[in-house]
């Protein structure tokens, strides 16, 4: 070796040096590799749960903003309701107010109407003990209070002719209030079923009895006004 230029002993401790360094590298290959191993499989799962842990993040704010979206409709829907409700309300309460305030406005008209009819038949007796006297003046002499009494209710509390079967309901209307005594006249002369009654003064006198649109007007007004047509 000598010859060829090679150094004996220093060839021997280069190969000694690379069969240790085959030894150390076959020796600690395995485990290297298994680290290596160990930690990309760890990398590898650190990803994975990433992206999982990403999805579920995704996942949590889609069920969130679908739950926010589902309380708003809610929300909005109760609103309405609630509006659609108030507003309800409001007409009943305002209907309510309305009906009340006609009821009022009935009672009120019904009450002034009970309380002139009161008026007028206080006045009814005046009147007819003016007449009498007025006729008594008239004649010079004194008339049978009885007489004069029937005299005067027939000109405000007769039937005219011609009512007997008029209708079943009929509404009598007169120029003073009626007594019972001529409304129980009047039912048995007519023959309805019921009678109403009202009271307009601008009659003068006499009766007008209507039952649907059969009228018969016996007032001392349709009489007068019949009188000036035929003056003219």
């Amino acid at each position: 070796m000598a010859a060829l230029g090679i150094n004996g002993g220093y060839l021997l401790a280069q190969i000694l040096n690379f069969v240790i360094v085959v030894l150390a590298l076959s020796l600690a290959w395995n485990p290297m590799v298994k680290a290596l191993e160990g930690r990309r499989e760890k990398i590898a799962k650190g990803l994975e749960d990433a992206r999982a842990a990403e999805q579920a993040r995704a996942n949590a704010e889609r069920d969130a903003q679908k739950l926010i979206d589902q309380r708003r409709a809610e929300a909005n829907k109760l609103v309405d309701e609630g509006r659609g409700r108030a507003e309800e309300q409001a007409k009943s309460v305002i209907a309510d107010a309305q009906h009340e305030a006609e009821e009022i406005k009935v009672r009120a008209h019904k009450d002034a109407e009970d309380e002139r009819n009161a008026l007028l038949g206080e006045v009814r007796s005046q009147v007819a003990q003016l007449a009498i006297a007025a006729a008594e003046r008239v004649i010079a002499q004194s008339l049978d209070q009885s007489k004069a009494q029937a005299i005067f209710a027939d000109f405000f509390a007769k039937a005219p002719a011609g009512v007997k079967g008029l209708g079943q309901q009929i509404e009598v209307i007169s120029a003073l209030p009626l007594t019972d005594a001529e409304k129980t006249k009047l039912q048995a002369e007519t023959g309805a079923q019921s009678l109403s009654y009202r009271v307009d003064p601008s009659l003068l006198g006499g009766l007008v009895l209507r039952s649907g649109d059969k009228v018969v007007d016996a007032s001392v007004r349709a009489n007068l006004q019949g009188l000036a047509a035929q003056v003219r």
